[in-house]
């Protein structure tokens, strides 16, 4: 064979590992070995095993997780994951727009990418994609339905993104409830503008101490404020406890936000488009206890919930 570096002359260098020819340059003397064959290259998955990996993907089942239960290459599963992804977001952008709604909740959802934030400025400075990364929320209280999510890190450029596709979602007037992130009162005025009734509601944390300080808790709530920003929100209306459980879910279903768990993302694009296949499944497909149906049906959007299935279908349409 030839050298791939040079395209020069080889000669035998004996055998790798698992059983390659190894061979040496004659030119500049580096050292290559023959590829491994790999059966499925070139192939197709099976329909049946894309709906197994969309499933399980959707269930909170880690890329690996997948490969060893359905004898899938790494690889593919993250072609696939990023291609019906894709399809995915072009669907929701297209699909969930202009709502009728009463009662929004927006909220961020923290995770990583590749290394934490302290871990990237001591040792992967130079890296762009690494370190924390937030996924912004905004559910309909009533429905439960998704309207909007945005990908990024917790900066007015990202929040004013979100926000945008807030607005986009919606066409009436409404009331919104937020934390206390300084961005949401500029952006959601420039969106929004006299189209809402918006409040914060800013809840304080306590340490826990004693016995209950040595395990791992959540911080204790010692106290909760509401502050009213724009228009006349109703006061008893006003709250995050319903995105917060959305949050709970996200962080069920999806491995990529697990929190104590050695499941994160290597690269940003594979964690937009979980979460875009993610959103699918919660608002077409998953059933939900309270309101005896799923999201996209209390909203009108569909008549039936969906199959996974149906989401490929949707993906593939859009894509």
């Amino acid at each position: 064979m030839d050298c791939q570096h040079c395209q020069g002359r080889t000669k035998k260098f004996g055998r790798t590992k698992d059983g390659r020819q190894r061979h040496r340059c004659l030119t500049c003397r580096k050292i290559s070995a023959e590829h491994k064959a790999n059966p499925q290259r070139g192939r197709h998955l099976p329909p049946e095993r894309v709906l197994m990996i969309l499933n399980l993907l959707c269930e909170g089942v880690s890329i690996r997780a997948c490969q060893r239960i359905t004898g899938t290459e790494r690889r593919p599963i993250l072609r696939l994951l990023a291609k019906v992804g894709a399809g995915c977001e072009r669907f929701l952008s297209e699909t969930v727009k202009g709502l009728d709604v009463t009662d929004v909740e927006a909220d961020e959802l923290w995770t990583y990418v590749f290394c934490k934030q302290k871990v990237k400025e001591r040792k992967y400075s130079d890296h762009p994609e690494a370190g924390d990364a937030y996924c912004f929320l905004g559910i309909e209280r009533s429905s439960k339905l998704i309207l909007a999510w945005h990908l990024g890190r917790r900066t007015s450029e990202d929040t004013d993104a979100f926000v945008g596709k807030l607005a986009n979602a919606t066409k009436n007037q409404f009331q919104i409830s937020t934390d206390g992130w300084q961005a949401y009162p500029e952006c959601i005025s420039a969106h929004l503008g006299e189209r809402v009734d918006y409040a914060q509601q800013i809840k304080q944390f306590g340490n826990v101490g004693g016995e209950e300080g040595r395990r791992y808790a959540p911080p204790r709530l010692i106290g909760s404020e509401k502050f009213w920003i724009l228009g006349e929100p109703d006061e008893s209306r006003v709250g995050t406890s319903r995105v917060e459980r959305a949050n709970w879910t996200v962080r069920t279903h999806l491995r990529r936000f697990t929190r104590l768990s050695n499941g994160f993302s290597q690269k940003r694009a594979y964690l937009r488009a979980a979460i875009a296949l993610f959103v699918v499944y919660y608002n077409f497909a998953k059933w939900h206890q309270t309101i005896r149906m799923t999201p996209a049906m209390h909203a009108g959007l569909t008549k039936k919930p969906w199959t996974v299935a149906d989401i490929l279908e949707a993906a593939q349409r859009a894509a």
